[in-house]
C-alpha cells in the first residue's frame, strides 16, 4: 500500500528505485515524526499540580515521608465514609453559610480529594464517586439560572457570588483531570458539552466585565478558565485566560501578575486578600509550568510569584497572624491557600525556611511538591522576620509597607506603618496607620473587616454595613483625622489616585526607623510620620517612639487615635468618667460608633496611660499641652445589631491648629502572674518627654528615663540624604535621624 502510494510524489512519477526507497524512509520518518508531535500536543492526564510524571516519581521514591502519608491517610478517612453517602447536589439557594452553598463547597473539596486518591491508590470506587457527581452537576447546570439571592451584579448559578463559582471550577477541573482516562469519550463529551464548556462561557462572556479586571475575583476566573483549558485542550480559552478575550494582554492572567504585585511581591489589596490570591497564582503558574514550561511563568517580572510567598510571611507576627491591615479577618500561616505556596515555591527555590511554616501548618498537598516538602521536612530552617520595607504599586512607587523588629533572637516586638495605595476596593482610608504587636500578640490593633465570614445570620456572611461606616473610615484607625472627615472624605476614586511616599528607613543595630509622607488625603495638610523601635539597656523591651509632624497654612481639629487592646491600668491625669450615661464621640464619618467613657483636659507637658494585655503591661506616655483633650473610648455606639467589637480606644485631640507635631512613646514593662500571685514593675520607666526643637526641617525631643538618664532623638523632617550632616543650637548628627 506505502509501495504503491510512494510511487508519486507532486503528481509525477519515480523512476529510480534508490530514490523511492531514500523518499519512503523520509516519509516514514514524517510520519512518526508528525505522530509523535500529535501525541506530544495532546494533555496527558492528569496534567495540572498532580501530574503522570509526578505520580511516577512519588511511587519510585522510597525515602520518608511521613507528613505526605499522615495527610493522605487523613483525606482517606474522610472520603471513605463520604463514599457510602448518597450524591447531594441541591439546587442552590442559599447564601454564604446556608446549606445549599456550604454543600456545593463541600462537592468541590471532596471531589478534588476523590479525584487525587485515585492517581495515588488506584483503587475506581474514587474515580466513581467523581464521575457520578461530575454527571448530576452536568445535568442540572444548563438549566440553572442566575443565583436567587442577589449578593452584587456578579452572581453565579451555582453560588450567590460569581468568586465562588471560579473557586468551584477550580478544584472541580482538577478532580476531573484526575480521572479523565478513566471517563469513556461519550462520557467526557456529555460532562463537558453541559458542564465545563458552558461554565466557561458563563464565567469568561456572561461576566466578562469581571473576568477581564485586574481583581482577585478575576484572578480566580481565569485560573479556573484556564486550568479546565488545560484538562479538555482547548488552546483558545487558554490563550483568552492568559491574555484576555481579544488576547491583547490588556486583561487576563499575565496583565493580573503586572498590575497587582509590586516587584517586592506586595498584592495591592493588603495582606489578607494577598494570601487569598495566592491560592490562584501559584496554581495556575503551576499548571502552566507542567503544561509549557517554555513560558517560564515562574521567572515572569522577576519571579514575583514566587517572591510573593515570601513576602506575605513577612506581613505576619511570631504566632503566624497576618497583619490586619484593609479588608482583614484574622488569618495565619495555617490557612489552606498558604499551604499550596508554601509547597509549591519550596519546591520551586528549595529555600529551606519555607519548612519550618510547613512544619507548623502539618500538612501538604498531595502532589509532587507536597511530596517533596514532607521528603526534606526535616532540613527544616527557621523562617527569619525581618526588618524591612516593602514597595507597593506594580512599578513599586505606589507607596508600601515598613516593617519594624526588635533585634533580639525572638522578634518579639514588630512595628509595622503603613503607606500602601489605597487597595482597590479593599482598601480603607487609612494613610499612615501603624499596628503594634509584642509578646505574641496584637497590642496596637488595626481593627480589620466588619464581617462574620460565611455566618449566614450576620448579613448572609457578607461584609456588615459596619465595614463602611467604621472600618473603613479614618477614625477606625491609628492614624490622624483632621476636622473630624475621613481621608480623601471617604471618596475611593479620589484616593486611588494618589499614594504616600516614602522618606527614611534605617535598619540599625541598636535603632530601627520608617518614615513617609502623605500631601494628598486632607486638602491642605501634610502628613508626616516617623517611627522608630529602639532598644535602650535602661528598657527590658524595645521602646515605640511616634512622631507624627502635621503642616497646614490654616487651623484644624486633629485626633490621633490608639486602638489599643486590653484592660486599662491607670493614668497620671484626671478624668471625667462617663459611667452613668454615654455621649457619641460624633455623627458621622466613623465617630457615631464610638462612645466616650471618659475625657480629660490634663494641662501638663506629658501624660501616661497604661494597661495590661495577657501577662504584660504597657503605657503609653505622650507630649500633651493646655490645648489637648485626652478621649477614651469605646467601639459600639450606633450598632442595634451588636456587629463591632466593643475595643477602647484612645484618643488624642488638638483644637485649632496649623502645624503641631504628636509626640507619643510606648514601653512595655513588668510582668502579672495571677497564678503565683505576684507583679512586677507596673509602672512606666519613663519620666517625661520634652519637644527641644520643632520646625518644618528639624524635630529634636529629649526622653527622661526615671534613673535621670537621658535618650535624645534628632530627626531631619525635609532632608533625607543619608550623608547630609546637620547642625542645630548644641545638636550635631549624620543622616536622616540619630540617637543619643
Amino acid at each position: 500500500m506505502l509501495k504503491t502510494k510512494l510511487t508519486t510524489i507532486f503528481g509525477k512519477p519515480i523512476q529510480n528505485k534508490e530514490i523511492l526507497m531514500k523518499t519512503k524512509s523520509i516519509l516514514i520518518t514524517i510520519f512518526l515524526f508528525l505522530a509523535f508531535t500529535i501525541q506530544a500536543k495532546l494533555p496527558k492526564h492528569p496534567c495540572l499540580l498532580l501530574t503522570q510524571k509526578g505520580i511516577e516519581k512519588i511511587k519510585a521514591q522510597n525515602k520518608p515521608a511521613m507528613l505526605f502519608n499522615t495527610t493522605l491517610i487523613q483525606i482517606k478517612n474522610q472520603i471513605d465514609p463520604i463514599l457510602k453517602q448518597p450524591i447531594e447536589v441541591p439546587l442552590p439557594k442559599d447564601a454564604g453559610g446556608g446549606y445549599t452553598h456550604e454543600q456545593h463547597k463541600r462537592n468541590y473539596n471532596n471531589m478534588y480529594n476523590a479525584g487525587v486518591l485515585f492517581q495515588l491508590t488506584e483503587k475506581k470506587e474514587y474515580a466513581e464517586y467523581v464521575k457520578e457527581m461530575l454527571i448530576q452537576y452536568a445535568e442540572m447546570y444548563p438549566n440553572l439560572p442566575l443565583h436567587p439571592i442577589q449578593k452584587s451584579n456578579y452572581r453565579g448559578k451555582l453560588f450567590w457570588q460569581g468568586l465562588n463559582e471560579c473557586v468551584w471550577l477550580v478544584y472541580t477541573s482538577q478532580a476531573y483531570d484526575c480521572i479523565y482516562n478513566y471517563l469513556n469519550p461519550k462520557e467526557r463529551e456529555f460532562i463537558e458539552n453541559n458542564l465545563f464548556k458552558p461554565m466557561v462561557e458563563f464565567i469568561a462572556i456572561h461576566n466578562k466585565s469581571t473576568f477581564e479586571k485586574i481583581h482577585n475575583h478575576a484572578t480566580w476566573a481565569v485560573t479556573g478558565v484556564g486550568m479546565i483549558s488545560y484538562v479538555m485542550g482547548d488552546k483558545d480559552m487558554l490563550e483568552k485566560a492568559l491574555y484576555g478575550l481579544d488576547k491583547s494582554g490588556k486583561s487576563g492572567f499575565i496583565r493580573q501578575i503586572d498590575q497587582l504585585f509590586s516587584p517586592d511581591g506586595y498584592f495591592e489589596e493588603g495582606p489578607y486578600y494577598q494570601r487569598y490570591s495566592l491560592q490562584p497564582f501559584i496554581m495556575f503558574a503551576q499548571a502552566i509550568e507542567n503544561n509549557e514550561p517554555e513560558r517560564k511563568i515562574f521567572e515572569y517580572k522577576n519571579g514575583v510569584i514566587l517572591k510573593a510567598v515570601t513576602t506575605l510571611l513577612q506581613m505576619s507576627e511570631n504566632n503566624g497572624q497576618f497583619f490586619h491591615f484593609n479588608d482583614a479577618l484574622d488569618k495565619t500561616w495555617h490557612s489552606t491557600e498558604l499551604v499550596w505556596g508554601i509547597d509549591i515555591a519550596y519546591n520551586r527555590t528549595g529555600n529551606k525556611q519555607l519548612l519550618s511554616i510547613a512544619k507548623e501548618q502539618n500538612t501538604v498537598i498531595l502532589n509532587e511538591a507536597g511530596y517533596k516538602v514532607a521528603t526534606d521536612i526535616e532540613l527544616a530552617q527557621p523562617f527569619i522576620h525581618q526588618t524591612m520595607v516593602i514597595s507597593d504599586g506594580a512599578k513599586g512607587d505606589e507607596g508600601g509597607i515598613g516593617i519594624l523588629r526588635c533585634p533580639n533572637k525572638n522578634n518579639e516586638s514588630c512595628v509595622a506603618l503603613k503607606y500602601t495605595s489605597q487597595g482597590m476596593g479593599h482598601g480603607h482610608f487609612d494613610r499612615l496607620s501603624f499596628t503594634y504587636y509584642d509578646n505574641n500578640k496584637e497590642i496596637i490593633q488595626d481593627y480589620g473587616a466588619a464581617r462574620f465570614l460565611n455566618i449566614e445570620p450576620k448579613n448572609g456572611g457578607h461584609y456588615l454595613p459596619e465595614n463602611n461606616s467604621f472600618s473603613k473610615q479614618t477614625i477606625g484607625h491609628n492614624t490622624l483625622i483632621v476636622d473630624e472627615t475621613s481621608h480623601f472624605n471617604g471618596k475611593l476614586d479620589e484616593a486611588s489616585k494618589y499614594s504616600p511616599t516614602f522618606y527614611a528607613f534605617i535598619n540599625g543595630e541598636q535603632v530601627k526607623m520608617i518614615s513617609a509622607k502623605d500631601k494628598h488625603a486632607v486638602p491642605g495638610v501634610t502628613m508626616q510620620r516617623n517611627l522608630l523601635l529602639i532598644s535602650h539597656p535602661a528598657f527590658e523591651h524595645p521602646l515605640i517612639i511616634d512622631i507624627f509632624k502635621i503642616i497646614s497654612q490654616k487651623k484644624h481639629q486633629y485626633d490621633l487615635p490608639y486602638y489599643y487592646k486590653g484592660h486599662l491600668i491607670n493614668t497620671d491625669y484626671k478624668y471625667n468618667a462617663f459611667d452613668t450615661t454615654r455621649t457619641l464621640l460624633g455623627s458621622k464619618n466613623g465617630y457615631q460608633h464610638l462612645w466616650i467613657e471618659a475625657q480629660g483636659n490634663p494641662r501638663q507637658e506629658t501624660t501616661s496611660t497604661t494597661w495590661l494585655n495577657d501577662n504584660r503591661f504597657y503605657t503609653l506616655t505622650a507630649v500633651t499641652d493646655e490645648n489637648t483633650e485626652i478621649f477614651l473610648t469605646r467601639i459600639g455606639g450606633n450598632d442595634p445589631n451588636f456587629n463591632l467589637r466593643n475595643d477602647p480606644c484612645l484618643m488624642f485631640r488638638q483644637k485649632e491648629s496649623d502645624n503641631h507635631t504628636f509626640v507619643s512613646l510606648i514601653e512595655a514593662h513588668g510582668e502579672y502572674n495571677p497564678r503565683l500571685e505576684y507583679t512586677l514593675a507596673p509602672y512606666t520607666n519613663v519620666q517625661n518627654i520634652q519637644i527641644i526643637m520643632d520646625t518644618e526641617e528639624y524635630t529634636i525631643l529629649k526622653v527622661t528615663i526615671k534613673n535621670k538618664q537621658t535618650i535624645t532623638i534628632c530627626f531631619a523632617n525635609t532632608d533625607n540624604n543619608p550623608h547630609s550632616v546637620h547642625k542645630i543650637r548644641d545638636y550635631s548628627w549624620q543622616g536622616v535621624c540619630e540617637i543619643k
